[in-house]
């Protein structure tokens, strides 16, 4: 509404300028400017505006959720309930909008229209909305709100294989079952789209997404022949609105709600016509929508898409051996249902399957204006609800991906083995490691939480009582660590170094793994040793106490205060490092 923006002018009916297209090609500066005439109702040149209201917010939503789970056998059960309360939902008003009703459509349920009926063009039932503002110097004013509400409510049901009891075979297949039974409803007013009488007024209706039934299916096999991994998703229809193409009330927005007129009482002829042909002929959705909606409003989103599903593969080629752990290959088979509907039903009688489901909206399409009788003149859209591929523009292509990966880096712990091989530098030159130096190499890396403690005596706050339990327990740590690394170091310290042998990265990792099985005993016998004041003024304790049971055989942290080959004499001054734990699993 600012000056020097873009300008748009509507003209309707007789202010519609004659276009010649050919010479507007050749020279730009013929286009129409203005409408014919100049101006009049049927004219509209003022420019809009967009404005946000003083008292808009972000959306909020209070949620609530209950979780339960099950084992049953090898199997796992688990059952989920959702429940939200949304508030300051965006919206739309139009600040210029007068609201006075000019008359009504009788047979369109008195359907309320805000323009006289010499500002709607006879020949073509188009209308200009100019005389629905309150000022004339602006167009449309959309003011952006947030005072709508909205609610939603979900219960899951999920089945699926316990990972940690069921059996590990070549072959054996994976599958789990989830089904969703869901509810969500919203605010909407006419001038969000889809109105019917005053666009003001505020209305309950379905959500865009309110899928009532979703199920999700996935499954997977190992064996000889690789790792397949399927997923398919399937939900029950969305709602939708049959539509009136343009705007029949003159509030300024297009997509009115159509009045679904009885072909056996409606004086137009040809309507009736088309609408017998649409229930005959046209698609299920349509006469779904249709049938229980003869001879009234349709109400918004009272009609549902049909059941939609898709369907997802993934195959991972069997490669073995050395070449498999840096080469991988993997085919993606993306809409696998769209090449079975292509398949079973050829190109041009493809029925959407794995396809998205977009029914067109528009059921009636102005052809006239009676101002006598003031009774708009309607076309049937033949493509009302239609969901099929060969009717829409909606296409999901089926498309197989080949992957290939192939890794120039090197594994971690192979970079960490090399290092604990190759030579160091010495007085007399380089010289092999020997078993001692191989393992202290290995015991650098490990970390404790009792010596972290004790560096930090005064500051906890310990009483000697303490402090003597606590190097009870750094001992027992200390001995049981140095029992996994001495023997490996004795064990590495034999190979040359070069590249090593498999069976010596197979030891570290091993030697690794039992590591950290002792490290994560640690949290929990600290904490016996220590009052809740003291805890809280370690947060590294309270850091990995905080790390789930489930989540430890995967968590490493190193923070210093590190197992040394042998006991330091007393005074000495321990091994440390900066006591932060890394947030995330390596």
């Amino acid at each position: 509404g600012l000056a020097g923006s873009t300008q748009q002018i509507s003209c309707v009916g007789s202010a519609v300028p004659a276009p010649n297209w050919n010479s507007f090609v050749a020279n730009p500066s013929l286009i129409p400017t203005s409408c014919v005439g100049g101006g009049g109702v049927l004219i509209d040149s003022a420019p809009p505006a967009t404005l946000i209201d003083r008292s808009y917010d972000v959306p909020r939503s209070w949620r609530a959720t209950l979780d339960w789970s099950q084992n049953i056998g090898s199997l796992l059960l688990k059952v989920s309930a959702l429940a939200s309360y949304d508030l300051n939902q965006p919206g739309t008003v139009d600040a210029n909008f007068a609201g006075t009703q000019r008359f009504t459509l009788a047979g369109e349920g008195n359907r309320p229209v805000y323009v006289p009926a010499s500002a709607i063009d006879t020949g073509s039932g188009a209308l200009s909305s100019t005389a629905s503002r309150r000022s004339s110097a602006f167009g449309s004013v959309g003011m952006r709100t947030s005072d709508l509400r909205g609610y939603g409510s979900q219960l899951t049901v999920v089945l699926a294989p316990d990972v940690f009891k069921m059996r590990q075979l070549p072959g054996s297949p994976y599958l789990s079952l989830a089904y969703t039974l869901q509810e969500s409803r919203r605010q909407y007013r006419g001038f969000d789209g889809a109105g019917f009488g005053d666009p003001r007024t505020v209305e309950w209706a379905p959500s865009p997404t309110d899928a009532r039934h979703i199920v999700v299916v996935q499954g997977g096999m190992y064996g000889a022949l690789g790792a397949l991994s399927l997923f398919m998703r399937a939900q029950s229809g969305l709602p939708f609105t049959p539509l009136v193409q343009g705007d029949v009330n003159g509030d300024g927005r297009g997509g009115d709600r159509a009045f679904i007129s009885n072909p056996a009482t409606t004086p137009d002829t040809a309507l009736a016509r088309q609408l017998r042909s649409l229930l005959a002929n046209g698609s299920a959705t349509a006469r779904e929508c249709l049938a229980p909606n003869l001879g009234r409003v349709a109400d918004r989103g009272g009609c549902r898409t049909p059941w939609s599903a898709t369907l997802n593969a993934q195959w991972q080629l069997p490669i073995r051996g050395a070449i498999g752990r840096r080469f991988s290959a993997r085919f993606y088979l993306d809409n696998v249902l769209g090449a079975v509907d292509q398949l079973v039903h050829g190109s041009e009688g493809m029925l959407g399957w794995g396809g998205p489901v977009n029914p067109d909206p528009v059921l009636l399409v102005p052809r006239g204006f009676d101002s006598v009788t003031k009774a708009f003149r309607y076309n049937v859209n033949p493509r009302f609800g239609e969901t099929r591929p060969a009717f829409t523009l909606d296409r999901m292509p089926f498309r197989v991906t080949l992957d290939f990966t192939l890794r120039f880096h090197t594994d971690f712990d192979l970079q960490t083995l090399r290092r604990a091989l190759e030579p160091v530098r010495r007085e007399r030159g380089w010289e092999r490691r020997t078993a001692d130096s191989v393992a202290s190499f290995y015991l650098q890396k490990t970390s404790s939480i009792h010596k972290a403690m004790l560096q930090e005596e005064d500051s906890l706050f310990l009483s000697r009582q303490q402090v003597i339990a606590i190097r009870r327990a750094d001992s027992v740590y200390t001995s049981r660590v140095r029992a996994i690394y001495v023997p490996l170091g004795a064990y590495l310290a034999r190979f040359n170094d070069g590249e090593p042998p498999k069976e010596a990265l197979d030891s570290a990792t091993a030697a690794d793994k039992a590591y950290w099985k002792v490290f994560w005993e640690q949290p929990e016998i600290a904490d016996s040793l220590v009052n809740q004041a003291q805890r809280d003024l370690m947060s590294l304790l309270t850091g990995m106490l905080g790390v789930p049971q489930k989540d430890r055989e995967n968590s490493q942290w190193q923070f210093g205060n590190a197992v040394t080959l042998v006991d330091k004499p007393k005074g000495a001054p321990a091994a440390s490092g900066v006591p932060i734990p890394p947030p995330a699993a390596r």
